[in-house]
């Protein structure tokens, strides 16, 4: 094992904590690997020591592979691996960096066709393994048997305390679609709280516009968390009790670290998005309708996949699990 890889992956928060079982595989093979990757979610994955070292896609130099005069920095850390898996639709992009490297590029597409009802992390390992790069798709790293977040904190000689009556409630998502109401949550938080726990609130950049309502709806004093780094909200997940959030990347993120979590879903597909984690409860409404999430770009008139969900399913599901 004394290979090194580089992963390219452009992909949101979601498409690649999917699939961080798959680069834990990875790790079975190769003594080291890198990615490039937005510079978040390359901060997020050294932070929990998935890769070694992250090159940011913003960077000018990755963007200069398009112009047809690629930069002698990106042309010197493709040259430096000694296998690179791209993550890519675009076969032009992998003749491109096959053309710079002079080597067979596994390129794999981020997420299976849409009309497949197939898991993403699924997806992925059955092209790994048919390329070689891992040994037995059929068998993934996900939890109780192989709890990663768990092992690097003994690893660290360290112990993650969870504070046993935190709860914490994410609103958002990376789309508007797939949000169930603001006002449930509000309800959730409520509920939680007349139980003996103590709910907050977590917010990213992209629900800004709900801190004013959050606040002024919930009790005084209540705790709403606005966070735009992923490493503050992996150290706020690994301590708190259990999460409940809509279908986001922030929802894949605490699986991730195995606390309990419960999730909402609406027009997305849990067969094809579920997170993965050491308990996990995925919530959708029975409606006579498929998942339109991927294929449909806009709304039913009336959203029965998430109108059909209840603060009340959503509390029973989480003490089901916790």
């Amino acid at each position: 094992m004394n290979e090194k890889l580089l992963i390219i992956h452009q992909g949101a928060i979601g498409d690649i904590v999917s699939i961080f079982p798959a680069i834990i595989r990875l790790k079975e093979k190769f003594c080291r690997i890198d990615a490039i990757c937005k510079k978040s979610i390359g901060e997020l994955a050294y932070s929990l020591k998935l890769i070694e070292i992250f090159y940011p896609v913003e960077a000018a130099f990755f963007s200069s592979v398009f112009s047809g005069k690629a930069d002698s920095r990106i042309i010197d850390i493709f040259r430096s691996y000694d296998e690179i898996i791209l993550f890519s639709y675009s076969q032009e992009l992998e003749s491109i960096i096959s053309g710079i490297v002079n080597r067979k590029i596994y390129r794999i597409h981020p997420r299976p066709d849409a009309s497949l009802e197939i898991h993403i992390l699924n997806h992925v390992l059955n092209r790994l393994a048919e390329n070689g790069l891992i040994r037995d798709s059929n068998r993934n790293a996900a939890w109780p048997e192989n709890d990663y977040f768990t092992r690097l904190a003994e690893q660290k000689k360290a112990t993650l305390v969870h504070d046993r009556l935190k709860i914490l409630i994410h609103p958002g998502s990376g789309s508007a679609r797939k949000n169930w109401k603001p006002s449930n949550f509000i309800k959730i938080f409520k509920k939680i709280e007349s139980l003996g726990m103590n709910p907050e609130i977590i917010l990213g950049p992209a629900e800004h516009n709900l801190y004013e309502m959050f606040v002024r709806s919930l009790p005084a004093g209540s705790e709403v968390h606005v966070l735009s780094d992923l490493g503050d909200l992996v150290t706020i997940l690994s301590l708190s009790a259990g999460f409940i959030g809509n279908d986001s990347g922030i929802s894949h993120l605490a699986a991730f670290t195995g606390i309990p979590t419960v999730v909402i879903f609406g027009p997305s597909s849990p067969k094809r998005w579920k997170p993965f984690g050491r308990s996990v409860e995925v919530l959708r409404s029975e409606t006579d309708c498929s998942p339109c999430f991927e294929t449909g770009k806009s709304d039913c008139k009336e959203m029965k996949c998430l109108e059909g969900i209840t603060p009340e399913v959503v509390i029973n599901a989480f003490l089901k699990i916790k």
